[in-house]
C-alpha cells in the first residue's frame, strides 16, 4: 500500500492548486463587492439596480462592479451615478460632472457634483435599489461620503433601498482627530457631525448617517478586515481616487497639508509638500520636528520664493494626518501673521467649512499654540467617539460576514378610520416594534443585533381622539440667528414645531434649515420676499414669489414645502392697498383671486388661532408674549400658535420654555403641521 502513498500525496497537492484562469483571492481581505457576489447575491436578484461608482469601484481581483453587474443576467443595471471627478476619476475638483448616456452600456450616467449633488426623483424613478461602491480616503472633507449621504436622503424620499459595498478606510479605524462639524457650518464637505479624520469605513458611515435619514439600508461588510488595518496591509492595489491623489502617500498627506484653505499656506506635489510665500523653510521644519508629531519627519524645502517642508511619513500606523495639519497651520501662523478667512452672516468661509467651525480660525487669530487648539476640540471629539460606537462594524479580530447588515424601516401602520361617534375608550394604534440593526461582536468579528437608532423623520399622523388637546407651534419669517435658540428649547422639551420660511433668508442659513429637518420639525413656505407690494399686486406675482421661496428651501434641504402661510395672514387687509386697481377692486380682491387659485393648485395654507403678539412690535418682553398666549388659549382643543423667529424676536425664544410648560400643564400634546391632515386653522 505504501507504493500508492506518493500518488495520494500528489493528488492532494493537485487539488489545492487552482486551475488556470481561477480568480482565487490573494488579498488579505474580501471587499464588500466580493462578499455580495459570493455570499449575498440573492439580495439583488431580479432587481433594477442603480450604481454610484467610479474608477475605484473594483473588486479584489480588479474587476469593476459595473462589469460584474452587466455580466449578471439575473440583475438589470439601469443607471450609473458619478460623484465628483466623474466616472473615470479624471474631472478636476470643482468642475461640474455632466450627465450623459453611456456610449457602450446605453444607460444613463448621472453626474452628482456641481449644481446637482443629490439624485433627483427623475434619476431614481427607473431603479429598485441604489448600490454604492466608492473608495473613500478617510477625510470628512472628501466629497464621496457627502454624495453617499445625499443619495441616502434622496432614496428615502423616493422609497428606494440603498446598499453600500464596504471598503477600507485607507488611514485605518483607530485615529479619530480634528474639530467636529457644528450645525451652522454644515456643507457639502461636512454633511454630518464628523471630525476631520473619522476613522470609519464607508459602510460604517452609512449606518451612522442613517440615524437621522431612516432609509432602508443594507451594508455588505468586508471579510477579514480589522479596525487597525491601514490600506498598505490589505493586499489591495491602490486605484487613484481623484487626479490629485495618485498614491497612498498623497492620501496620507491630504489632511496634513491641505487645511489652509484661503490662507497663504498651500499644499503642493499632490499633498506631499506645504508652504507659503516668504516662509522660512528651516524655522518651519524646526518647529514641526520639535513638536515630535508621531510617524513623520519634515524636510525643509523651498519652491521658488515659497518656503515650506516636505513630509516624510516613516510610520503610517502612528501618523496622525489631521493633528499634523492643525500643527502645520498654527506654526505657519506663528512665523507669518497672515489673516484667517472669516465667515459672515451671509456666507460661511471655505476655511470654516473645512474646519466645520469658526473656533479654529479664532484661536489661530489669537495666536494660540497647536496644543491649545487641539485641546479646544477634545471634548467634542470624545462625544463623537461615543456616538459613533454603536455604528462600528469591525473590531480587533478579522471580521467574518454571517449576514448582511440591514436597517429596515417598519411599514407604516394603516391609520384607523375616524368613527362617526368616537368612543372615549377606543385605544390608539399600537406603535410598531422597533427594528434591530446588526452590530459587530468585538471579540469574534461576527454580528449581533442591537436596536436601530430612530431617524428624525416626519411623525406618523394620528387621528386625534375627541378628548385630546393638540398644539401646533409655528414660527414665521426665519431662519435667523434666533432660530437655533428656539431649536435648542424644542429639543430640550422634546417638542416638534413647524417653521414657515422666507426664501430670501435661506442663503447663509442652510445649516439651520438642515437642523430643523434633521430634528424632526416641519418646514413650510412663507414666500420669497415677504414684500407686500410685490406679493399682492396680482395673483401671478404672488405665486411666482411663493414658488421662488419654495425653490430656495428645496435647494437647501432637498425637500419642497407642502404647507404655506400667507404673509400677513389670509384675512389681511393690507393686500387691498397694493393690489393692481386695473384688475381688482373691493368686491373682487386680489386676495380672493389668490385663494381661489391656491385651491386649484392644491396649495395648503395655514393661519393661526393663538398668537404671542410678537408681530405687532419689536419692543415687547418675554412676559408679554407668555401672557398673550395664556389669554387666548382658554379651553380650545386645537390651537395653532403664531410666533416669529427673525433677528429682532429674542423675547420669543426667551418665552418659549414657559409657553411649552404652560401648554403641557393644560394637557396639550404637540405636533407638526402636515398637508394631509387639516388643522383648525387651514385656510378655507
Amino acid at each position: 500500500m505504501n507504493k500508492f502513498l506518493p500518488f495520494l500525496i500528489l493528488a492532494i497537492i493537485l487539488t489545492l492548486i487552482p486551475p488556470v484562469g481561477s480568480s482565487a483571492n490573494t488579498t488579505a481581505i474580501q471587499l464588500g463587492s466580493d462578499v455580495l457576489f459570493n455570499q449575498f447575491h440573492y439580495l439583488i436578484e431580479g432587481k433594477k439596480v442603480g450604481l454610484i461608482t467610479n474608477q475605484t469601484g473594483q473588486n479584489s481581483q480588479m474587476v469593476s462592479t459595473i462589469d460584474m453587474l452587466r455580466r449578471d443576467r439575473s440583475v438589470h443595471l439601469a443607471a450609473l451615478y458619478a460623484p465628483e471627478h466623474g466616472l473615470d476619476g479624471k474631472t478636476v475638483a470643482g468642475k461640474q460632472v455632466t450627465s450623459f448616456v453611456h456610449p457602450v452600456y446605453a444607460i444613463p450616467v448621472y453626474g452628482l457634483s456641481g449644481s446637482t449633488r443629490k439624485p433627483t426623483p427623475e434619476m431614481l424613478k427607473d431603479i429598485d435599489i441604489l448600490l454604492v461602491d466608492l473608495q473613500d480616503i478617510g477625510s470628512r472633507t472628501y466629497t464621496y461620503i457627502s454624495t453617499l449621504q445625499y443619495a441616502m436622503t434622496a432614496a428615502k424620499e423616493q422609497g428606494k433601498e440603498v446598499m453600500v459595498l464596504d471598503r477600507p478606510n485607507p488611514l485605518g479605524g483607530t485615529i479619530v482627530e480634528g474639530p467636529v462639524v457644528e450645525l451652522p457650518y454644515r456643507s457639502f464637505i461636512g454633511v454630518d457631525t464628523l471630525p476631520l479624520a473619522h476613522g470609519m469605513t464607508i459602510g460604517e458611515l452609512a449606518l451612522y448617517f442613517n440615524r437621522t435619514i431612516g432609509v432602508d439600508l443594507t451594508v455588505i461588510p468586508m471579510q477579514g478586515y480589522t479596525r487597525s488595518l491601514i490600506y498598505q496591509q490589505t493586499g489591495l492595489a491602490w486605484i487613484p481616487s481623484s487626479p490629485h491623489l495618485p498614491n497612498l502617500t498623497s492620501v496620507f498627506g491630504y489632511m496634513a497639508t491641505g487645511l489652509g484653505e484661503g490662507t497663504p499656506l498651500r499644499q503642493g506635489d499632490h499633498f506631499t509638500w506645504m508652504g507659503a510665500e516668504g516662509l522660512d523653510s528651516h524655522k518651519y521644519a524646526d518647529l514641526l520636528n520639535g513638536s515630535l508629531l508621531p510617524g513623520v519627519i519634515f524636510i525643509p524645502e523651498t519652491k521658488g520664493t515659497a518656503g515650506g517642508v516636505r513630509l516624510q511619513i516613516n510610520d503610517p500606523h502612528q501618523f496622525n494626518p489631521a493633528k499634523t495639519g492643525i500643527y502645520a497651520l498654527a506654526y505657519a501662523k506663528q512665523l507669518q501673521s497672515f489673516p484667517i478667512p472669516k465667515s459672515t452672516s451671509m456666507q460661511i468661509s471655505m476655511f470654516d467649512k473645512v474646519m466645520g467651525t469658526n473656533k479654529i480660525g479664532l484661536l489661530l487669530e489669537q495666536g494660540k499654540s497647536p496644543q491649545e487648539i487641539v485641546s479646544s476640540y477634545e471634548a467634542d471629539l470624545k462625544k463623537f467617539v461615543e456616538l459613533r460606537q454603536k455604528y462600528l462594524i469591525y473590531g480587533d479580530e478579522p471580521f467574518i460576514p454571517m449576514q448582511p447588515l440591514q436597517q429596515k424601516q417598519p411599514k407604516q401602520p394603516e391609520q384607523p378610520k375616524k368613527p362617526e361617534q368616537p368612543k372615549p375608550e377606543q385605544p390608539k394604534p399600537s406603535k410598531p416594534a422597533k427594528p434591530e440593526t446588526p452590530q459587530p461582536d468585538k471579540q469574534k468579528g461576527t454580528t449581533n443585533q442591537t436596536k436601530k437608532p430612530e431617524p428624525a423623520t416626519k411623525p406618523i399622523p394620528q387621528t386625534p381622539k375627541s378628548s385630546e388637546k393638540i398644539a401646533y407651534l409655528t414660527f414665521d419669517d426665519g431662519p435667523s440667528p434666533v432660530t437655533p435658540r428656539i431649536l435648542d428649547t424644542l429639543k430640550t422639551n422634546q417638542v416638534k414645531a413647524t417653521f414657515f420660511i422666507v426664501g430670501r433668508e435661506v442663503a447663509g442659513h442652510e445649516a439651520i434649515l438642515k437642523r430643523i429637518v434633521a430634528e424632526g420639525h416641519a418646514v413650510g413656505g412663507h414666500s420669497y420676499s415677504h414684500n407686500y407690494q410685490l406679493l399682492y399686486k396680482n395673483m401671478d406675482g404672488f405665486f411666482a414669489d411663493v414658488e421662488k421661496g419654495s425653490q430656495m428651501i428645496e435647494k437647501a434641504i432637498g425637500v419642497k414645502p407642502t404647507v404655506f402661510r400667507y404673509p400677513g395672514g389670509s384675512t389681511n387687509t393690507v393686500s387691498l392697498k397694493y393690489q393692481d386697481p386695473t384688475r381688482y377692486n373691493k368686491q373682487q380682491t386680489v386676495m380672493h383671486a389668490i385663494k381661489e387659485e391656491a385651491k386649484q393648485r392644491g396649495y395648503t395654507f395655514i393661519d393661526w388661532n393663538v398668537t404671542n403678539g410678537d408681530a405687532r412690535s419689536n419692543k415687547y418682553t418675554a412676559a408679554q408674549a407668555l401672557a398673550n398666549v395664556k389669554q387666548q388659549v382658554k379651553s380650545q382643543k386645537e390651537i395653532v400658535v403664531l410666533m416669529h423667529d427673525s433677528s429682532t424676536k429674542s423675547p420669543t425664544a426667551e418665552a418659549l420654555p414657559q409657553i411649552i410648560s404652560y401648554l403641557k400643564e393644560k394637557g396639550y400634546r404637540f405636533e407638526v403641521i402636515q398637508a394631509d391632515r387639516p388643522t383648525v386653522s387651514n385656510v378655507k
